[in-house]
Protein backbone atom coordinates (compact mmCIF):
# COMPACT_ATOMS: atom_id res chain seq x y z
CA UNK A 1 0.00 0.00 0.00
CA UNK A 2 1.54 3.60 -0.59
CA UNK A 3 1.34 6.07 1.45
CA UNK A 4 -1.38 8.17 -0.37
CA UNK A 5 -3.68 5.12 -0.24
CA UNK A 6 -2.71 4.44 3.86
CA UNK A 7 -3.71 8.99 4.74
CA UNK A 8 -6.66 7.80 1.98
CA UNK A 9 -7.91 4.70 4.75
CA UNK A 10 -6.83 6.27 8.29
CA UNK A 11 -8.96 9.54 7.30
CA UNK A 12 -11.88 7.93 6.72
CA UNK A 13 -11.77 5.39 10.19
CA UNK A 14 -10.84 1.52 10.59
CA UNK A 15 -14.65 0.56 9.60
CA UNK A 16 -14.91 2.28 7.06
CA UNK A 17 -11.82 1.22 5.48
CA UNK A 18 -12.42 -2.23 5.93
CA UNK A 19 -15.74 -2.34 4.29
CA UNK A 20 -13.95 -0.53 1.28
CA UNK A 21 -10.94 -3.03 0.53
CA UNK A 22 -12.27 -4.50 -2.01
CA UNK A 23 -13.42 -1.61 -3.75
CA UNK A 24 -9.87 -0.44 -3.45
CA UNK A 25 -8.45 -3.51 -4.48
CA UNK A 26 -9.87 -2.95 -8.13
CA UNK A 27 -8.05 -0.05 -8.59
CA UNK A 28 -4.90 -1.15 -8.27
CA UNK A 29 -3.76 -1.28 -11.87
CA UNK A 30 -4.89 2.41 -11.68
CA UNK A 31 -2.16 3.25 -8.91
CA UNK A 32 0.28 1.30 -10.98
CA UNK A 33 -0.28 3.22 -13.87
CA UNK A 34 0.02 6.55 -11.71
CA UNK A 35 4.10 4.68 -10.53
CA UNK A 36 4.73 5.02 -14.07
CA UNK A 37 4.26 8.71 -14.57
CA UNK A 38 0.82 9.85 -14.24
CA UNK A 39 -0.51 12.68 -11.97
CA UNK A 40 0.40 11.22 -8.48
CA UNK A 41 1.85 13.16 -6.08
CA UNK A 42 5.23 10.39 -5.58
CA UNK A 43 6.04 10.64 -9.04
CA UNK A 44 10.13 10.72 -9.74
CA UNK A 45 11.10 13.23 -11.49
CA UNK A 46 14.77 12.84 -10.51
CA UNK A 47 17.47 13.44 -11.05
CA UNK A 48 17.26 9.38 -10.45
CA UNK A 49 19.89 6.81 -12.20
CA UNK A 50 18.55 2.92 -12.60
CA UNK A 51 21.01 0.55 -14.01
CA UNK A 52 20.12 -2.19 -16.32
CA UNK A 53 22.19 -4.81 -18.16
CA UNK A 54 19.82 -4.01 -21.36
CA UNK A 55 21.51 -2.68 -24.52
CA UNK A 56 19.75 0.70 -24.74
CA UNK A 57 18.70 2.81 -27.67
CA UNK A 58 15.49 4.28 -28.61
CA UNK A 59 13.36 5.25 -26.09
CA UNK A 60 9.20 6.56 -26.10
CA UNK A 61 6.85 7.84 -23.39
CA UNK A 62 3.50 6.80 -24.03
CA UNK A 63 1.31 9.83 -22.35
CA UNK A 64 -2.33 7.55 -23.30
CA UNK A 65 -0.81 4.62 -20.71
CA UNK A 66 1.77 6.67 -18.77
CA UNK A 67 4.12 4.43 -19.42
CA UNK A 68 7.86 4.55 -20.49
CA UNK A 69 9.02 1.96 -23.49
CA UNK A 70 12.36 1.13 -24.31
CA UNK A 71 14.80 -0.69 -26.65
CA UNK A 72 17.02 -3.36 -26.02
CA UNK A 73 19.62 -3.79 -28.59
CA UNK A 74 21.42 -6.88 -27.43
CA UNK A 75 21.24 -9.48 -30.14
CA UNK A 76 19.91 -12.38 -27.71
CA UNK A 77 16.95 -10.09 -26.83
CA UNK A 78 16.04 -8.42 -29.54
CA UNK A 79 12.72 -6.72 -28.23
CA UNK A 80 11.20 -3.61 -26.59
CA UNK A 81 11.11 -3.23 -23.08
CA UNK A 82 8.84 -1.31 -20.80
CA UNK A 83 9.85 0.59 -17.26
CA UNK A 84 7.66 -0.86 -14.04
CA UNK A 85 7.93 2.51 -11.83
CA UNK A 86 10.55 1.65 -10.33
CA UNK A 87 13.70 -1.09 -10.49
CA UNK A 88 12.63 -3.52 -13.51
CA UNK A 89 12.64 -3.56 -17.47
CA UNK A 90 10.87 -6.26 -18.28
CA UNK A 91 9.99 -7.23 -21.83
CA UNK A 92 7.16 -6.09 -23.83
CA UNK A 93 7.31 -6.95 -27.11
CA UNK A 94 9.28 -9.91 -28.65
CA UNK A 95 10.58 -8.69 -32.18
CA UNK A 96 10.75 -10.40 -35.15
CA UNK A 97 13.57 -13.24 -35.21
CA UNK A 98 16.89 -12.31 -36.75
CA UNK A 99 19.67 -14.56 -38.61
CA UNK A 100 22.62 -15.72 -36.97
CA UNK A 101 25.35 -13.23 -37.83
CA UNK A 102 22.67 -10.55 -37.59
CA UNK A 103 22.57 -7.83 -34.93
CA UNK A 104 19.74 -6.13 -33.57
CA UNK A 105 20.97 -2.37 -34.12
CA UNK A 106 17.25 -1.10 -32.98
CA UNK A 107 17.39 3.18 -33.22
CA UNK A 108 14.24 5.20 -32.35
CA UNK A 109 11.09 4.21 -30.78
CA UNK A 110 7.32 5.86 -31.38
CA UNK A 111 3.74 5.23 -31.97
CA UNK A 112 1.68 5.58 -34.96
CA UNK A 113 -1.66 7.23 -35.49
CA UNK A 114 -2.46 3.64 -36.18
CA UNK A 115 -1.81 2.46 -32.81
CA UNK A 116 0.98 0.36 -33.65
CA UNK A 117 4.51 1.11 -32.21
CA UNK A 118 7.37 1.22 -34.94
CA UNK A 119 10.82 1.10 -34.43
CA UNK A 120 13.60 1.60 -37.17
CA UNK A 121 16.46 -1.07 -37.56
CA UNK A 122 19.82 -0.06 -38.33
CA UNK A 123 21.29 -2.87 -40.36
CA UNK A 124 24.52 -1.60 -41.19
CA UNK A 125 23.33 -1.48 -45.22
CA UNK A 126 21.99 -4.83 -45.45
CA UNK A 127 19.21 -5.51 -43.70
CA UNK A 128 17.78 -2.30 -42.42
CA UNK A 129 13.97 -1.95 -41.89
CA UNK A 130 11.25 -0.18 -40.09
CA UNK A 131 9.25 -3.06 -37.58
CA UNK A 132 6.08 -2.69 -36.44
CA UNK A 133 4.38 -3.88 -33.27
CA UNK A 134 0.45 -4.39 -33.51
CA UNK A 135 0.22 -6.11 -30.21
CA UNK A 136 2.54 -8.53 -27.23
CA UNK A 137 1.87 -11.66 -30.30
CA UNK A 138 1.72 -9.37 -33.00
CA UNK A 139 5.33 -7.66 -34.54
CA UNK A 140 6.34 -7.83 -38.19
CA UNK A 141 9.37 -5.85 -40.57
CA UNK A 142 7.79 -3.83 -43.03
CA UNK A 143 7.96 -4.76 -46.25
CA UNK A 144 9.27 -2.72 -49.68
CA UNK A 145 11.74 -1.26 -47.44
CA UNK A 146 15.35 -0.68 -48.62
CA UNK A 147 17.52 -2.99 -46.51
CA UNK A 148 20.73 -0.81 -47.57
CA UNK A 149 19.37 2.08 -45.77
CA UNK A 150 20.58 2.78 -42.26
CA UNK A 151 17.91 4.04 -40.43
CA UNK A 152 18.00 5.93 -36.82
CA UNK A 153 15.47 8.08 -36.06
CA UNK A 154 11.77 7.82 -36.59
CA UNK A 155 8.54 10.52 -35.79
CA UNK A 156 4.86 10.76 -36.38
CA UNK A 157 3.40 13.64 -37.97
CA UNK A 158 -0.17 15.19 -37.07
CA UNK A 159 -1.69 14.00 -40.19
CA UNK A 160 -0.93 10.61 -39.50
CA UNK A 161 2.36 9.86 -41.39
CA UNK A 162 5.62 8.81 -40.21
CA UNK A 163 8.79 10.61 -40.92
CA UNK A 164 12.48 8.69 -40.70
CA UNK A 165 16.15 9.27 -41.79
CA UNK A 166 18.70 7.23 -43.18
CA UNK A 167 22.11 7.22 -44.94
CA UNK A 168 24.49 5.09 -46.90
CA UNK A 169 28.18 4.08 -46.22
CA UNK A 170 29.85 5.50 -43.23
CA UNK A 171 27.44 8.74 -42.86
CA UNK A 172 30.48 10.82 -43.64
CA UNK A 173 29.34 12.09 -47.05
CA UNK A 174 25.82 13.37 -48.47
CA UNK A 175 23.80 10.47 -48.36
CA UNK A 176 21.32 11.27 -45.87
CA UNK A 177 18.08 11.82 -46.36
CA UNK A 178 14.91 12.29 -44.64
CA UNK A 179 11.70 10.45 -45.90
CA UNK A 180 8.13 10.04 -45.62
CA UNK A 181 7.00 6.87 -44.59
CA UNK A 182 3.90 5.58 -45.88
CA UNK A 183 2.56 2.32 -44.57
CA UNK A 184 -0.56 0.54 -46.68
CA UNK A 185 -2.21 -2.84 -46.44
CA UNK A 186 -0.40 -6.03 -45.14
CA UNK A 187 2.81 -4.09 -44.18
CA UNK A 188 4.02 -3.03 -47.40
CA UNK A 189 5.64 0.54 -47.32
CA UNK A 190 7.24 2.84 -49.28
CA UNK A 191 9.65 5.92 -48.92
CA UNK A 192 9.45 9.23 -50.66
CA UNK A 193 12.56 11.79 -50.35
CA UNK A 194 11.95 14.91 -48.80
CA UNK A 195 15.01 16.47 -47.89
CA UNK A 196 18.76 15.07 -49.26
CA UNK A 197 22.30 15.80 -49.27
CA UNK A 198 22.50 15.40 -45.32
CA UNK A 199 25.19 13.38 -43.72
CA UNK A 200 23.87 11.29 -41.20
CA UNK A 201 20.55 12.41 -39.75
CA UNK A 202 19.88 10.53 -36.29
CA UNK A 203 17.15 12.56 -34.57
CA UNK A 204 14.24 13.94 -36.28
CA UNK A 205 10.98 15.56 -34.60
CA UNK A 206 8.06 17.48 -35.91
CA UNK A 207 6.48 20.13 -33.98
CA UNK A 208 3.23 22.13 -36.44
CA UNK A 209 4.80 22.15 -39.56
CA UNK A 210 8.51 22.44 -38.15
CA UNK A 211 10.40 19.17 -39.07
CA UNK A 212 13.61 19.48 -37.19
CA UNK A 213 16.55 17.19 -38.07
CA UNK A 214 20.22 16.38 -35.70
CA UNK A 215 22.55 15.64 -38.23
CA UNK A 216 25.30 13.86 -36.52
CA UNK A 217 27.88 13.90 -39.44
CA UNK A 218 28.37 17.90 -39.23
CA UNK A 219 26.87 18.80 -35.68
CA UNK A 220 23.82 21.26 -36.85
CA UNK A 221 20.70 20.65 -35.73
CA UNK A 222 18.47 21.67 -38.88
CA UNK A 223 14.35 23.02 -39.39
CA UNK A 224 12.47 22.96 -42.50
CA UNK A 225 8.82 23.77 -43.18
CA UNK A 226 7.01 20.04 -43.68
CA UNK A 227 4.43 21.45 -46.08
CA UNK A 228 7.41 22.91 -48.12
CA UNK A 229 9.62 20.06 -48.24
CA UNK A 230 6.41 17.55 -49.12
CA UNK A 231 5.34 19.92 -51.93
CA UNK A 232 9.37 19.90 -53.16
CA UNK A 233 12.11 18.06 -52.00
CA UNK A 234 14.94 19.95 -50.18
CA UNK A 235 18.35 20.06 -49.79
CA UNK A 236 20.58 20.14 -46.67
CA UNK A 237 21.41 23.71 -47.41
CA UNK A 238 18.14 24.65 -47.10
CA UNK A 239 17.13 24.34 -43.64
CA UNK A 240 17.59 26.85 -41.07
CA UNK A 241 20.30 26.20 -38.70
CA UNK A 242 18.47 26.23 -35.33
CA UNK A 243 21.78 25.74 -33.34
CA UNK A 244 25.62 24.51 -34.24
CA UNK A 245 27.11 21.99 -32.09
CA UNK A 246 30.50 20.09 -32.82
CA UNK A 247 30.53 16.57 -34.81
CA UNK A 248 32.54 15.35 -30.57
CA UNK A 249 28.99 15.76 -29.43
CA UNK A 250 27.83 13.15 -31.87
CA UNK A 251 24.24 14.41 -31.83
CA UNK A 252 21.46 11.63 -31.51
CA UNK A 253 17.87 10.38 -31.27
CA UNK A 254 15.74 13.74 -30.04
CA UNK A 255 12.49 14.21 -28.69
CA UNK A 256 10.28 17.70 -28.65
CA UNK A 257 7.81 19.20 -25.87
CA UNK A 258 4.77 20.69 -26.50
CA UNK A 259 5.95 24.09 -26.64
CA UNK A 260 8.98 22.94 -29.36
CA UNK A 261 11.75 22.76 -27.45
CA UNK A 262 13.62 20.00 -28.82
CA UNK A 263 15.96 17.41 -26.47
CA UNK A 264 18.73 15.14 -27.52
CA UNK A 265 22.33 13.83 -26.51
CA UNK A 266 24.41 12.25 -28.20
CA UNK A 267 27.98 10.09 -27.55
CA UNK A 268 29.79 13.33 -25.87
CA UNK A 269 27.76 12.53 -23.25
CA UNK A 270 26.07 16.29 -22.61
CA UNK A 271 22.14 16.25 -22.48
CA UNK A 272 20.68 19.14 -24.40
CA UNK A 273 17.71 21.41 -24.79
CA UNK A 274 17.16 23.71 -27.11
CA UNK A 275 14.92 26.13 -27.51
CA UNK A 276 12.87 26.89 -31.08
CA UNK A 277 14.73 29.56 -31.63
CA UNK A 278 17.87 28.48 -30.98
CA UNK A 279 18.49 28.98 -27.29
CA UNK A 280 20.96 26.09 -26.37
CA UNK A 281 20.23 24.70 -22.13
CA UNK A 282 22.49 21.81 -21.07
CA UNK A 283 20.44 19.99 -18.61
CA UNK A 284 23.54 17.14 -17.91
CA UNK A 285 27.12 16.53 -19.01
CA UNK A 286 30.12 14.07 -18.15
CA UNK A 287 27.51 10.79 -18.80
CA UNK A 288 28.56 8.12 -20.78
CA UNK A 289 27.41 8.22 -24.38
CA UNK A 290 23.71 9.24 -24.66
CA UNK A 291 21.06 7.24 -27.17
CA UNK A 292 17.53 7.83 -27.03
CA UNK A 293 15.35 10.29 -25.14
CA UNK A 294 11.67 10.36 -24.11
CA UNK A 295 9.92 13.50 -22.29
CA UNK A 296 6.92 13.04 -19.78
CA UNK A 297 5.54 16.66 -20.41
CA UNK A 298 2.83 16.14 -17.82
CA UNK A 299 5.01 15.24 -14.93
CA UNK A 300 7.94 17.85 -16.49
CA UNK A 301 10.70 15.21 -16.67
CA UNK A 302 12.90 13.84 -19.02
CA UNK A 303 14.52 10.37 -19.50
CA UNK A 304 17.58 9.61 -21.14
CA UNK A 305 19.31 6.07 -22.32
CA UNK A 306 22.77 6.79 -21.14
CA UNK A 307 25.28 3.91 -22.47
CA UNK A 308 27.31 1.81 -20.47
CA UNK A 309 30.49 3.52 -18.91
CA UNK A 310 32.55 0.58 -19.86
CA UNK A 311 32.42 -2.57 -21.45
CA UNK A 312 30.57 -5.35 -19.66
CA UNK A 313 29.21 -2.54 -17.37
CA UNK A 314 25.40 -1.54 -16.88
CA UNK A 315 23.76 0.90 -18.96
CA UNK A 316 21.09 3.87 -17.41
CA UNK A 317 17.92 5.04 -17.58
CA UNK A 318 18.43 8.27 -15.70
CA UNK A 319 15.38 10.61 -15.00
CA UNK A 320 15.94 14.33 -15.25
CA UNK A 321 13.52 17.09 -13.73
CA UNK A 322 12.57 19.64 -16.49
CA UNK A 323 11.09 22.76 -14.95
Amino acid sequence: MNRITAHFLASRGASWARSACAALATSVALLALAACGGSDDDVDRGPTTIETQAKLNGLYWDARASRLYLTDDDASVNAIRTWDGDKGFPIAYQLPAMAADQRATLGQLTRGADGNLYTTRFGFGSYGTVVAVQSRDSSFNLMGLDGARRRIGITPTADGKLIDGWFRGGGSGPSGVISELTVGAGGLASERDLITGLSKPAGVAVVGDQLFVSDQGTGQLLAYSLAAVRAQAAQAQDGRVVASFTTADGLDLMTAGPDGTLYFGGSGGTLYAVSPKGAVTTLARGWPGIRGVALDAANRRLFAAVTAAQAGGPASIRIVPID
